[in-house]
């Protein structure tokens, strides 16, 4: 049976003390002045090496155990999954291992989901959630759980939260639009339909439309399910389609509504942008080299993880807030690309 590595095996490796591996183990190195270079260093060597300390001792003795949990709708959504890495990059910086966890948009599930996670005494969750108002997590307040509510958020909230302007990107969106001409507009949403980002953006877009007395036919407001987006845009857009009255742009209201009306439409020879403008909230890497190219409101990923992971550990080391950094909105930006630019 092959030795078990201890912490002198790290010092020995690393040329540092035991005592310093142990501070860096134990999330204690920031306190003690260690360079964030050095602690690299020992975590590097600790996965190198295969180091595995006894997270449950180590949390009784420090009343930590260096664990995080994300919990997010779903992580093959390509925004969630940025999320994710980013995030995980962070807590290996600063000596933490996060457990991710997707709701399919469940409340129940997602509650669940949070109570396993506390029983396995994690440090903190980050959270965009699915819930319909704020009194779940106002009483994860008043019971002291450390928590940021991620991307999606409440009235009424009083948890700390950090998310993009969903209403000022989707009005990018439908100016955009209007300054091409365009002025018969579809959009594709998604349900459930509480969820705070897409009614934001909803809203956002409707407004900039009434400004130049456009509005959306019913027949033209598409909403997906989902747990059946693919096949809920494929029957909308093939009604659409046989209508014989079709938009001239449709705004999708995330990634996976912007990649199944691509597909689709495709499907059914409708060219873009010459027979339907198309412009999508949330930028991803592919939309650069499909064909067309494709137009998108651009969500700042890496500040937002970012943000999100500092305020949860100001809280886990029961820092100070300020009231101005406890409810954040990130501005976002327009890539316009072929696929929304009418020549």
């Amino acid at each position: 049976m092959a030795k078990k590595v201890s912490l002198a095996d790290i010092a020995k490796s690393v040329g540092v003390s035991k005592t310093l591996v142990s501070m860096v183990v134990n999330g204690k190195a920031d306190a003690h002045g260690i360079n964030v270079e050095t602690q690299k260093k020992v975590r590097d060597k600790i996965q190198e090496l295969n180091y595995e300390p006894n997270a449950l001792a180590r949390g009784f003795r420090t009343g930590k155990t260096h664990t995080l949990g994300l919990i997010v709708s779903d992580i093959s959504n390509q925004f969630y999954s940025r999320i994710a890495r980013n995030l995980e990059d962070y807590a290996w910086a600063r000596g933490y291992s996060v457990v991710i966890c997707s709701t399919d948009e469940n409340i129940d599930k997602e509650k669940e989901q949070i109570r396993l996670l506390r029983e396995r005494k994690v440090d903190g969750l980050i959270i965009s959630s699915s819930q319909m108002e704020a009194s779940y997590f106002n009483e994860l307040v008043s019971e002291g759980v450390p928590h940021v509510l991620i991307d999606r958020t409440f009235d009424g909230m009083q948890s700390v939260n950090v998310s993009v302007d969903n209403f000022g990107g989707a009005r990018m969106a439908a100016r955009h639009l209007l300054t091409q001409g365009i002025k018969k507009i579809g959009i594709i949403a998604i349900s459930p339909d509480h969820i705070s980002t897409i009614n934001e953006r909803i809203r956002g877009f409707e407004s900039a439309l009434s400004e130049s007395n456009v509005s959306i036919p019913p027949e033209w407001f598409i909403r997906a399910p989902f747990d059946s987006i693919d096949e809920s845009v494929k029957d909308a857009l093939q009604r659409i389609y046989q209508s014989g009255n079709m938009p001239e742009a449709i705004f999708t209201l995330n990634n996976n509504l912007t990649a199944a009306a691509l597909k689709y439409l495709r499907k059914l020879s409708v060219k873009s942008p010459e027979d339907i403008a198309l412009i999508g909230f949330d930028d991803v890497i592919y939309y650069s080299f499909t064909q067309p190219s494709v137009s998108a409101i651009e969500q700042p990923v890496d500040r937002l993880s970012e943000k999100a992971f500092n305020l949860l550990l100001s809280q886990i080391n029961k820092e100070d807030i300020p009231a101005h950094e406890r409810s954040s909105y990130l501005p976002v930006d327009i890539v316009i690309r072929e696929s929304s630019v009418r020549t």
